[in-house]
């Protein structure tokens, strides 16, 4: 556990998290973080979803599929939901 003191920043207030803590929670700068309070008045801050995460390793796996002339399936969630076939 650390302990950091809130900071004016413009008209809010922020917080430095520590890079021991930004390492063990799988976090980098720059990240995007839904932040709410629980019922306890706990601030919680959770890494938001990244709708594009793992679109560059599909491309990457279609683009070497293609030169190698193979066929993958690359369906996702955006296509069975919100195309109508």
């Amino acid at each position: 556990m650390s302990t950091v003191a809130l900071k004016k920043w413009g008209n809010s207030v922020g917080v430095r998290i520590p890079s021991a803590l930004l390492k063990e929670a799988h976090l980098e700068s720059g990240e995007i973080l839904e932040i709410s309070i629980i019922d306890n008045g706990s601030i919680l801050l959770t890494p938001a979803g990244n709708n594009q995460k793992g679109w560059l390793e599909q491309f990457n796996a279609v683009a070497k599929a293609t030169q190698q002339e193979e066929t993958i399936d690359l369906n996702n969630q955006f296509d069975e939901e919100d195309w109508t076939w």
